[in-house]
Protein backbone atom coordinates (compact mmCIF):
# COMPACT_ATOMS: atom_id res chain seq x y z
CA UNK A 1 0.00 0.00 0.00
CA UNK A 2 1.61 3.17 -0.53
CA UNK A 3 0.60 6.45 0.88
CA UNK A 4 0.68 9.58 -0.16
CA UNK A 5 -0.10 12.90 1.64
CA UNK A 6 -3.06 14.84 0.86
CA UNK A 7 -3.57 17.73 2.98
CA UNK A 8 -4.45 18.35 6.64
CA UNK A 9 -7.02 19.24 9.50
CA UNK A 10 -7.84 22.71 9.91
CA UNK A 11 -9.84 22.53 12.93
CA UNK A 12 -13.01 21.01 14.39
CA UNK A 13 -16.41 21.84 12.87
CA UNK A 14 -19.35 21.30 15.06
CA UNK A 15 -19.34 19.85 18.50
CA UNK A 16 -19.80 16.09 17.04
CA UNK A 17 -16.22 15.75 16.17
CA UNK A 18 -15.82 16.65 12.89
CA UNK A 19 -12.94 17.99 10.92
CA UNK A 20 -12.37 19.79 7.91
CA UNK A 21 -9.78 18.72 5.43
CA UNK A 22 -7.74 20.79 3.34
CA UNK A 23 -6.44 19.55 0.24
CA UNK A 24 -5.46 20.07 -3.48
CA UNK A 25 -6.83 16.89 -4.60
CA UNK A 26 -9.94 15.77 -5.84
CA UNK A 27 -10.92 12.14 -3.63
CA UNK A 28 -12.99 9.25 -4.59
CA UNK A 29 -15.99 8.93 -2.47
CA UNK A 30 -14.95 5.13 -2.04
CA UNK A 31 -12.13 6.73 0.67
CA UNK A 32 -12.75 4.51 3.80
CA UNK A 33 -10.04 5.42 5.67
CA UNK A 34 -7.23 7.52 5.69
CA UNK A 35 -3.90 7.78 7.57
CA UNK A 36 -2.80 10.86 9.83
CA UNK A 37 1.23 12.09 11.11
CA UNK A 38 1.77 10.85 14.29
CA UNK A 39 5.07 10.50 16.24
CA UNK A 40 6.99 9.44 12.91
CA UNK A 41 4.27 6.97 12.05
CA UNK A 42 0.51 6.77 10.00
CA UNK A 43 -2.06 5.75 12.52
CA UNK A 44 -5.51 4.49 10.05
CA UNK A 45 -8.81 6.58 10.83
CA UNK A 46 -11.85 4.57 9.84
CA UNK A 47 -14.09 7.49 8.11
CA UNK A 48 -17.95 7.52 9.20
CA UNK A 49 -18.78 10.57 7.10
CA UNK A 50 -16.91 12.18 3.89
CA UNK A 51 -18.55 15.12 1.92
CA UNK A 52 -17.11 18.01 0.18
CA UNK A 53 -17.36 20.98 1.96
CA UNK A 54 -16.21 24.80 0.82
CA UNK A 55 -12.54 24.50 -0.49
CA UNK A 56 -12.24 20.71 1.14
CA UNK A 57 -13.79 18.27 2.78
CA UNK A 58 -15.99 17.47 5.63
CA UNK A 59 -14.79 14.48 7.59
CA UNK A 60 -16.42 12.46 10.86
CA UNK A 61 -13.68 9.95 12.25
CA UNK A 62 -14.96 6.66 14.32
CA UNK A 63 -13.12 6.95 17.49
CA UNK A 64 -13.41 11.07 17.35
CA UNK A 65 -16.85 11.92 18.61
CA UNK A 66 -16.36 15.28 20.23
CA UNK A 67 -14.58 18.49 19.76
CA UNK A 68 -11.98 17.43 22.37
CA UNK A 69 -11.20 14.62 20.77
CA UNK A 70 -10.95 16.41 17.15
CA UNK A 71 -8.66 19.24 18.41
CA UNK A 72 -5.88 16.67 19.43
CA UNK A 73 -5.99 15.87 15.22
CA UNK A 74 -6.37 19.74 14.19
CA UNK A 75 -3.30 20.48 11.73
CA UNK A 76 -1.68 17.15 11.59
CA UNK A 77 -0.96 15.83 8.24
CA UNK A 78 -3.27 13.71 6.60
CA UNK A 79 -2.39 10.69 3.88
CA UNK A 80 -4.29 8.15 1.89
CA UNK A 81 -3.71 5.24 -0.24
CA UNK A 82 -2.85 6.75 -4.13
CA UNK A 83 -5.83 4.67 -5.68
CA UNK A 84 -8.03 6.97 -3.84
CA UNK A 85 -6.72 10.22 -5.31
CA UNK A 86 -7.62 11.71 -8.79
CA UNK A 87 -4.70 13.65 -10.38
CA UNK A 88 -5.80 16.56 -12.09
CA UNK A 89 -4.20 17.49 -15.78
CA UNK A 90 -1.40 19.83 -15.23
CA UNK A 91 -2.14 23.29 -16.64
CA UNK A 92 0.66 24.27 -19.29
CA UNK A 93 0.38 27.57 -17.77
CA UNK A 94 0.84 26.92 -13.83
CA UNK A 95 3.30 29.68 -12.60
CA UNK A 96 3.61 31.86 -15.57
CA UNK A 97 3.74 35.45 -15.04
CA UNK A 98 0.63 37.23 -16.03
CA UNK A 99 1.52 40.63 -17.74
CA UNK A 100 -0.89 43.47 -17.83
CA UNK A 101 -1.07 45.42 -20.83
CA UNK A 102 -1.72 48.51 -18.32
CA UNK A 103 -1.29 47.25 -15.09
CA UNK A 104 2.07 45.36 -15.36
CA UNK A 105 2.91 42.38 -13.31
CA UNK A 106 -0.03 41.36 -11.93
CA UNK A 107 0.98 37.47 -10.39
CA UNK A 108 2.06 34.32 -10.92
CA UNK A 109 -0.85 32.18 -12.35
CA UNK A 110 -1.83 29.01 -9.67
CA UNK A 111 -4.34 27.30 -11.48
CA UNK A 112 -7.66 27.38 -13.67
CA UNK A 113 -10.92 27.52 -12.56
CA UNK A 114 -14.35 27.56 -13.79
CA UNK A 115 -16.25 25.57 -16.68
CA UNK A 116 -14.69 24.25 -20.01
CA UNK A 117 -16.50 26.94 -21.39
CA UNK A 118 -15.47 29.77 -19.53
CA UNK A 119 -12.00 28.92 -18.23
CA UNK A 120 -10.63 31.47 -15.60
CA UNK A 121 -6.81 31.93 -14.25
CA UNK A 122 -6.48 31.96 -10.74
CA UNK A 123 -3.62 34.18 -9.37
CA UNK A 124 -3.42 35.22 -5.91
CA UNK A 125 -1.33 38.38 -4.78
CA UNK A 126 -0.84 40.05 -1.78
CA UNK A 127 -3.17 37.27 -0.15
CA UNK A 128 -5.92 38.43 -2.94
CA UNK A 129 -7.40 35.58 -5.36
CA UNK A 130 -7.86 37.49 -8.83
CA UNK A 131 -10.13 35.46 -11.54
CA UNK A 132 -9.27 36.07 -14.80
CA UNK A 133 -10.89 35.17 -18.12
CA UNK A 134 -8.05 32.88 -20.08
CA UNK A 135 -9.58 33.20 -23.59
CA UNK A 136 -7.95 34.22 -26.99
CA UNK A 137 -9.46 37.34 -26.86
CA UNK A 138 -7.81 39.02 -23.92
CA UNK A 139 -4.77 36.66 -24.15
CA UNK A 140 -2.44 38.52 -26.35
CA UNK A 141 1.05 36.74 -26.33
CA UNK A 142 2.66 33.51 -25.04
CA UNK A 143 6.23 33.46 -23.92
CA UNK A 144 6.54 30.22 -23.29
CA UNK A 145 10.61 30.04 -22.85
CA UNK A 146 10.01 33.22 -20.02
CA UNK A 147 7.20 31.91 -18.73
CA UNK A 148 5.15 34.98 -18.92
CA UNK A 149 1.89 35.68 -20.62
CA UNK A 150 0.52 39.18 -21.49
CA UNK A 151 -2.64 40.41 -21.62
CA UNK A 152 -5.11 43.10 -22.07
CA UNK A 153 -7.96 42.67 -19.05
CA UNK A 154 -11.22 44.36 -19.48
CA UNK A 155 -11.72 47.58 -19.16
CA UNK A 156 -11.61 48.02 -15.37
CA UNK A 157 -11.82 44.45 -14.40
CA UNK A 158 -8.13 44.33 -12.63
CA UNK A 159 -9.14 47.21 -11.13
CA UNK A 160 -11.56 45.19 -8.86
CA UNK A 161 -8.63 43.18 -7.99
CA UNK A 162 -5.90 45.70 -6.94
Amino acid sequence: MKLRPIGHFSKPHGLKGHLILFTEFDLKNKLKVIFIEQSGSQAPYFIEEFKPFNKGFLVKLEAVNDVNAANLLKNKDVLAEEKFIIEEESFEYLNFLLIDEEKGEVGLIQGLTGSDANPLFVIVKDGKEILLPFSDEFVTKIVKTKKQIFYKAPEGLLDLYL
